[in-house]
């Protein structure tokens, strides 16, 4: 039987924290993905943010993580990505509230806001948080989903009227 998939990807700020992440997804039997960045050099967060979202996304990968120094910046590039439902979880109750009721499938961390003990903590919390399907929690995603859609498809259109298309 295959072992779940992670894609895992921080910028500077967040790579030190990503090795002991790594270690605790690991510890709970995922197969994990570091898609960089490789070294605390100065690096863009948008570049490895997207390269997470995109991969799951896309299917080969079931969730990401992502780290950045706040979070913040990383989880809106994330965000951009049709399909991508990227929360930033500062504590434990974060973590079960975006996999229980908005069915979250990349987590954000900010690095510079938690301990080790913090973030295993974290990790823990929502990989084994399961989605509360079916009720309020999945018509809400749902609609997330339509209006993901619907967005799409209207700067699909806007694009192509600025190009006279």
């Amino acid at each position: 039987m295959r072992r779940p998939r992670v894609a895992i990807g921080a910028d500077h700020g967040g790579f030190a924290l990503k090795a002991k992440v790594i270690a605790c997804v690991q510890g709970m039997g995922y197969e994990v993905a570091d898609l960089g960045t490789h070294s605390p050099q100065p690096c863009d967060y948008p570049a490895i943010g997207l390269k997470v979202a995109s991969a799951v996304a896309s299917g080969t990968f079931e969730r990401g993580v992502l780290l950045c120094k706040s979070g913040i910046g990383i989880a809106m590039v994330a965000n951009k990505v049709r399909g991508i439902r990227a929360a930033v979880c500062h504590d434990a109750f974060d973590a079960q509230r975006s996999r229980g009721h908005n069915d979250a499938n990349v987590l954000v961390l900010g690095a510079e806001k938690l301990t080790v003990k913090a973030a295993s903590r974290i990790v823990q919390t929502w990989f084994r948080a399961e989605f509360e399907a079916g009720g309020r929690h999945e018509r809400r995603v749902r609609q997330i989903e339509a209006i993901e859609r619907r967005l799409s498809r209207s700067q699909k259109t806007e694009i192509r009227s600025q190009k006279g298309i």
